[in-house]
């Protein structure tokens, strides 16, 4: 019984990774930007809503493209990297906390004008990754079903329109691009060495305990050997498009009628929340390429809050600097797992403690 359970739970792995394949060559061939992600969520999507079950793989595949990369963007530090990273970190850290005060203010907006209890409310309109803040809504018991349909939404918002609104925003055309040309890619004894040491990085950050250690991990280890000289790096484009796809399928795969159903309830304030974080984050972006030495590619993707699984993807396929979108990205997810948790917690204690927390009607 236990291994046809087995099979069953490796059969159903398949299927959804089969189904997010289809959906990332079909984005490639299209030769849309960020197309493999693109293409593995909005497949693996519609298999949910048909009925498709993921079974536990959906998680596994997030964690194992989260692995990849981290390792990939690990692979791309260099000591050109220290310069900018240090010129741009003051206005950096200003954004972040620019973005998370906006995000809890539209979460006070709409626990106001919804039935959402207000940390259902904050969890919702924060600016964080999917994984994370579906894991965060369940430790400070908000509505997960409704934190994850409208962080998927803004996701799935982010990924299909940022990639079509940057090169209006920013000039660029067809084939053009801000960043420096490419290096050569690393040979494969030294990308295994570089995936080696990326996934022991990532597994052990998890062990650790270390807030979204899957990619921290990777960055860190990689990174920090490159930036001692050890040259394990560009990794070749295959670990990337793996990245792309893994992600993609697990982010998809999220989907369900019941967060539909849920979404539909909210959809309105949802919406507004999305808009103003996407606007906010522009217009942040924006600022961040003014005081910095940024590109305006790089400095625009800094500020939209669509994750650090994504964001940085998208970076490399805009011609953006792949490196400082994940340093900014992940700041964000860390402060904001590092401080809103316990800062929930406190305000709960706090409130029932003076019998202010009352149903609504």
């Amino acid at each position: 019984m236990h291994r046809r359970g087995w099979l069953s739970e490796l059969g159903q792995g398949l299927v959804l990774l089969s189904v997010g394949a289809v959906g990332a060559v079909v984005g490639y061939a299209l030769g849309l930007i960020a197309g493999v992600i693109a293409g593995a969520l909005v497949a693996s999507g519609i298999f949910r809503l048909l009925g498709g079950e993921p079974g536990p793989w959906r998680a596994r595949y997030g964690k194992v493209g989260r692995l990849l990369l981290g390792t990939v963007i690990g692979a791309t530090f260099g000591t050109d990297l220290l310069a900018p990273l240090q010129a741009a970190l003051l206005p950096m850290l200003g954004l972040v906390g620019i973005v998370l005060a906006v995000g809890l203010f539209r979460g006070w907006d709409v626990c106001h004008f919804t039935r959402l209890d207000w940390t259902t409310a904050i969890m919702s309109a924060l600016p964080g990754g999917l994984p994370a803040m579906a894991a965060l809504s369940e430790e400070v018991d908000a509505d997960a079903t409704v934190v994850s349909a409208i962080h998927f939404s803004r996701l799935t918002t982010i990924l299909l329109l940022i990639p079509l609104l940057i090169p209006l925003l920013t000039g660029l055309t067809a084939g053009s691009s801000l960043a420096p040309v490419a290096e050569e890619p690393a040979g494969w004894a030294s990308s295994l060495a570089a995936l080696a040491l990326g996934v022991s990085g990532g597994l052990l950050s998890l062990k650790l305990g270390i807030p979204t250690g899957d990619m921290v991990g990777p960055i860190l280890v990689v990174g920090g050997a490159n930036l001692l000289g050890a040259d394990l790096g560009p990794l070749p484009a295959p670990f990337r498009h793996a990245a792309m796809l893994f992600i993609g399928t697990s982010v998809g795969a999220q989907v369900s009628i019941e967060s539909l159903r849920k979404l539909r309830q909210v959809l309105v304030p949802a919406a507004l929340v999305i808009a103003v974080l996407i606007g906010v984050g522009l217009l942040l972006g924006w600022g961040l390429s003014e005081l910095t030495p940024l590109d305006p590619v790089t400095a625009l993707l800094c500020g939209v809050p669509g994750g650090a699984s994504t964001m940085p993807i998208i970076a490399h396929e805009l011609g953006g600097d792949i490196r400082l979108v994940a340093a900014l990205q992940l700041t964000r997810q860390l402060v904001m797992l590092v401080i809103i948790p316990p800062a929930l917690g406190y305000l709960v204690r706090s409130l029932r403690h003076r019998r202010l927390v009352v149903p609504k009607p």
